[in-house]
């Protein structure tokens, strides 16, 4: 399970708008107070693979955070480009880096916990507030056999 509470400088702001919009899809969740929590399934590279989404609006639209598609590799957190053609992603998503990921910041067993800091591609996402390695918040995934 990815647990992972984004930037809560960030999600304050958003909160703030009074058309603030919480989606989510395929058993993800999202709360101001505990983030978003997603489950998914790593494959034989090492990547996991999150099942659903979440998708946070504020501002009408113009500021939106598309957690769509979500990969963790060994270095980065991705989702599905939101600047790419919708047409072009159901064949073939393009992958944006959100955020870079640190070395692992105080790992219990079973959890792995990475710093988090915004990858340079994503900048435009958070219309240049925020200037790429700005710290995220803390990435938690709790493993589980089955």
């Amino acid at each position: 399970m990815l647990e992972w509470g984004i930037r809560g400088s960030l999600l304050s702001y958003m909160e703030r708008d009074r058309a603030f919009e919480i989606e989510t899809t395929g058993g993800a969740t999202f709360s101001l107070a505990d983030g978003v929590h997603m489950n998914g399934s790593v494959d034989a590279d090492g990547v996991l693979f999150l099942d659903g989404s979440v998708v946070l609006r504020a501002h009408a639209g113009a500021l939106i955070v598309p957690l769509i598609g979500v990969q963790v590799t060994g270095d980065a957190l991705t989702i599905d480009d939101p600047g790419e053609d919708r047409v072009e992603l159901a064949t073939n998503p393009g992958r944006l880096a959100l955020v870079r990921l640190g070395e692992v910041a105080g790992a219990q067993e079973g959890t792995l916990v990475y710093a988090t800091r915004l990858a340079a591609e994503a900048d435009a996402l958070f219309m240049f507030n925020y200037i790429p390695d700005t710290p995220f918040d803390p990435l938690r995934i709790r493993l589980s056999v089955r």
